[in-house]
């Protein structure tokens, strides 16, 4: 008996510590998890990002406060972090060679990005209404710019 309360008391200790985090995929070699604590978005894995419907943290995205993307990312999915109202900043790694539309799209906290030299494409409206962002850095690798990237970004100069 005393066996069973002890791994009934393990299992549930092990349950409520990692209550706190929900994961999912991404892509065939992606993966995400957000910590609801930190409101930390965190991509692993490598390959294109992508799903069907609508993006797996939608229920969260008004809260996501940080991102993390892996160096294997080769794409940032449409509407990826549309909506994202709290997240300031973000680092596009190097392996990333286009940025879907919408991709960044009402990230209203949103103050600066660094497109890499990777990066040959940006889809349209990739950073609409993303009305806190004061600079960005496009490289000459871009080769690609969809319509209204930087529509209604009013901070911008």
């Amino acid at each position: 008996m005393k066996k069973i309360v002890t791994l009934l008391c393990v299992a549930l200790c092990a349950t409520s510590l990692f209550a706190n985090v929900v994961t999912g995929t991404c892509g065939d070699n992606l993966q995400w998890s957000y910590d609801t604590d930190t409101h930390a978005l965190t991509i692993t894995g490598s390959g294109d990002m992508y799903w069907s419907g609508e993006r797996p943290w939608e229920q969260v995205a008004r809260d996501i406060t940080s991102v993390s993307l892996p160096d294997g990312l080769t794409s940032i999915g449409y509407d990826a972090f549309g909506g994202c109202s709290s997240l300031t900043s973000i680092t596009i790694p190097n392996s990333v060679t286009s940025i879907g539309s919408c991709a960044f799209d009402d990230c209203r906290s949103l103050t600066s990005i660094t497109i890499p030299n990777s990066v040959t494409s940006i889809g349209s409206w990739a950073f609409t209404y993303c009305s806190s962002l004061t600079s960005v850095t496009i490289p000459e690798s871009v080769t690609s710019i969809g319509d209204e990237v930087f529509a209604y970004c009013s901070s911008l100069t």
